[in-house]
């Protein structure tokens, strides 16, 4: 044994090492301020040959034994695929602070439903969701299979088509290009007519591909609110039947899922508030008059293959149009407004802007309970939260 005793030193400083860089990987778990524990319960709903993955976060009234897990191995494979990561890195069993078919605290509750990005997944915004519903929110996430990187129907997964998110390193380094040249155009726009000229040049030469996808998470997105007053009703089984407010129903979402929380809120008047966090909105979402609340969020920092680009203020014209809010988050890359501002060390691989992931979760998180609260509760209004810049537009100023 006396032999070995020089391997020793270097081996737990390599096992240490190890493990330093699997904790700086996984991201903080969501630690949610209101005054809710949070259940959770998992669904299918169909329409004909349609269906979709819903993950529901509620207030609850008691704990259960039994948590989902932070990031399960399936989606940290798909995950891993995606980044290019071991997918050890990627796995998390923690389990998340919410308890999987708790009892419901007595409505009714507004309702707001979540969209991801483009190629990646329902649960990457945890923190704001699971806060929202500490909060008394009845929040739902939707995947979209063959799209998201993992949709369950039943047990059985629908994993990613190959053809969604997936570019050669030139062609995204092009269509990235594009993007940061439109975003400038977009926000020097002085008029709506003006926006919508560089906004539809920009679909066709920067989100064509993409830009064909959407209808179907429309579709999907409709389909969820169909069938709102089963889940209400409790012909679809689930924990939250006869607790939510089909009169008080917002969304928000992330990147494309941005996109796709304005375009419901501007076509769908079931939906009375949209949230939007570092995403487009597209010439043909857009309506004359729509009755919603809409606000937008940017980050001004974002370095993805070496081309930098700032998102601020490229909906402004559209937020004048609707009397709507934004926010700038200063320092904050496109990933900050996700799950991944957790993990510090992508910082490094450009991926996340220098603003403190700290400071940027606990401010993205507030606004959200603030927009909401003022647009579904009337209570309350938006305020400048830490590290940003707010700008709430009124038709009359």
């Amino acid at each position: 044994m006396k032999r070995f005793w020089f391997i020793a030193p270097p081996l737990i400083l390599l096992v240490g090492g190890v493990v330093l860089i699997l904790n700086m990987l996984q991201p903080a778990l969501p630690n949610p301020s209101g005054p809710n524990l949070v259940g959770y319960q998992r669904t299918n709903l169909e329409q004909g040959d349609r269906w979709v993955d819903i993950q529901i976060f509620y207030p609850a009234t008691e704990k259960t034994d039994q948590q989902p897990a932070a990031m399960p191995p399936v989606l940290a494979a798909q995950m891993a695929k995606s980044f290019g990561a071991p997918e050890a890195a990627m796995q998390d069993d923690r389990p998340l602070p919410v308890y999987i078919g708790a009892e419901a605290v007595a409505g009714p509750h507004p309702v707001i439903i979540f969209n991801h990005g483009h190629g990646m997944y329902a649960g990457q915004n945890s923190h704001q969701v699971i806060e929202l519903a500490s909060h008394g929110y009845v929040v739902m996430a939707i995947s979209h299979p063959g799209h998201s990187l993992v949709a369950f129907k039943g047990v059985e997964p629908t994993l990613k088509s190959e053809d969604v998110a997936n570019y050669p390193p030139e062609v995204a380094k092009a269509l990235l290009t594009r993007q940061a040249e439109g975003y400038d155009q977009l926000r020097e726009a002085a008029t709506m007519d003006e926006w919508t000229t560089a906004m539809a040049a920009l679909e066709t030469e920067a989100f064509g591909q993409i830009s064909g996808q959407f209808q179907d998470w429309i579709d999907n997105n409709t389909l969820l609110l169909d069938q709102l007053p089963a889940l209400q009703a409790g012909t679809v089984t689930t924990a939250i039947a006869g607790t939510l407010d089909l009169d008080k129903i917002g969304y928000f979402g992330h990147s494309f899922g941005g996109a796709v929380a304005t375009h419901m809120n501007m076509q769908d008047d079931r939906v009375s508030a949209s949230y939007s966090l570092d995403g487009p909105a597209f010439t043909w979402s857009i309506a004359d008059a729509p009755n919603g609340a809409f606000c937008f969020a940017y980050g001004n920092a974002n370095n993805q293959a070496g081309i930098k680009s700032d998102m601020s203020w490229v909906n402004q014209q559209i937020a004048k149009a609707t009397n709507g809010c934004e926010l700038v988050f200063d320092g904050a890359a496109h990933m900050n407004f996700s799950d991944l501002n957790e993990i510090s060390f992508l910082k490094f691989f450009g991926m996340l802007g220098p603003v403190d992931h700290h400071v940027m979760r606990n401010s993205l998180n507030q606004s959200l309970v603030e927009f909401f609260n003022s647009t579904l509760r009337n209570q309350g209004e938006m305020t400048e939260v830490e590290g940003t810049t707010l700008v709430q537009h009124d038709l009359k100023g």
